[in-house]
């Protein structure tokens, strides 16, 4: 139930990418407040994640796990309907506002049911599934862009985000010691995210998916633009190519799980940085020799995935497993730098994106050479 609920919230940014380039045109504006509807998405994301730890405490995780994909059903309607960019705009902060809690909720939800090494394996699994399913979705939304136009994706989105409420209102159930309610105020809140921002480990793993997670929104947000007018590519083809770079994310994760077993989390997440500053590195090579080359563009936005898919499972695992009663407030506190880097990556495409593959690449390699500093900097005392 939390895959699924979890793979929906990603579904509603995945299948609309191949939209993004004619949704401009038809309101009348620019490439760059188009991509403002991620950036939106985004901040609802974060403020989202910010609060859902406490506001778990004090309601009840499955009356906001619930609550917060009733927001984004009422959100996608308004997406539909939108008349003009300003209404788009709004509905998408709304949509990540209440679509991101199923992720604290969930991920904290399966640390307090599984032990440790169970965890990993059930995380591992989830990130294959989050690649494989959502893989489809831009090839989905490619199909209905071109027969329906871009307010069909949204229709999709409705249909997902209904379906996942549905089915979340009658399975989503926890243990009673798991799902107390403790109320708390803002100042008890901040001052438990406050430890567990202290808490070396936790800066130490989180940091590393949460700065690929950057790198990741940044050329998500660049890709359908660059595909669609520089490339030429038709938006249904151009959801294969998206939906081929997607599977390598779940490559990624399948291969995580063998690393774990073998060389460890920490060699397993340095790896999966490495792999993402050689696809920036290639990206950067690509850019000269084959700028225009579909297939070699996917490839190096393939090896970036597999990075990225491959630093999930050990990251969250590690980065939860030093808290017990606190695990909600530290999965807060993690899918809020998560969603502040995604953010990030998100402003940093708007800003930066000169239809080149220059600028994505070097965000990529900065970031992962960031990624390693800092692991290294925090390295556990």
């Amino acid at each position: 139930m939390i895959t699924y609920s979890i793979i929906a919230y990603f579904i509603t940014t995945d299948i609309y990418t191949p939209s993004m380039p004619s949704i401009a045109p038809y309101f009348s504006v620019s490439e760059d407040m188009v991509q403002l509807s991620m950036v939106f998405f985004m901040v609802g994301s974060f403020l989202s994640t910010l609060m859902a730890g406490a506001l778990a405490e004090n309601f009840g995780r499955r009356r906001l796990f619930v609550g917060g994909q009733l927001l984004s059903v009422l959100s996608a309607i308004f997406c539909v309907m939108a008349p003009d960019i300003y209404v788009l705009l709004g509905a998408r902060f709304f949509m990540g506002l209440g679509g991101a809690v199923v992720i604290v909720i969930g991920f904290s939800a399966i640390q307090d049911l599984y032990p440790p090494k169970e965890s990993v394996r059930i995380f591992t699994v989830m990130g294959s599934a989050f690649a494989i399913v959502p893989a489809a979705a831009p090839i989905l939304g490619g199909y209905l862009d071109a027969w329906f136009g871009w307010r069909a994706n949204f229709m999709a989105i409705l249909f997902v985000t209904v379906s996942s409420l549905v089915a979340s209102y009658i399975a989503f159930r926890l243990p009673p010691k798991n799902d107390l309610i403790e109320p708390s105020t803002f100042a008890q809140m901040f001052r438990k995210y406050k430890s567990v921002l202290k808490n070396r480990i936790f800066l130490r793993y989180g940091l590393m998916n949460a700065i690929l997670i950057s790198a990741e929104w940044c050329y998500i947000t660049i890709l359908p633009f660059y595909f669609i007018q520089v490339i030429e590519v038709s938006s249904q083809v151009y959801g294969y190519y998206i939906g081929a770079m997607l599977l390598c994310y779940g490559a990624g994760s399948y291969l995580a799980g063998k690393g774990i077993d073998s060389i460890g989390h920490r060699r397993t997440l340095v790896a999966s940085m490495f792999l993402s500053i050689l696809g920036g590195i290639v990206l950067i090579i690509v850019h000269f020799i084959a700028p225009k080359n579909p297939e070699l563009v996917s490839l190096c936005i393939g090896i970036c995935f597999i990075g990225q898919g491959g630093s999930f499972a050990p990251s969250i695992a590690k980065a939860l497993e030093p808290f017990g009663h606190m695990r909600a407030s530290a999965s807060s506190v993690r899918g809020s730098v998560n969603a502040l880097f995604s953010m990030i990556g998100t402003l940093a495409a708007s800003l930066l994106n000169d239809f080149t593959l220059i600028p994505m690449a070097l965000y990529i390699i900065i970031f992962s050479i960031a990624g390693l500093l800092v692991f290294k900097v925090l390295r556990e005392s």
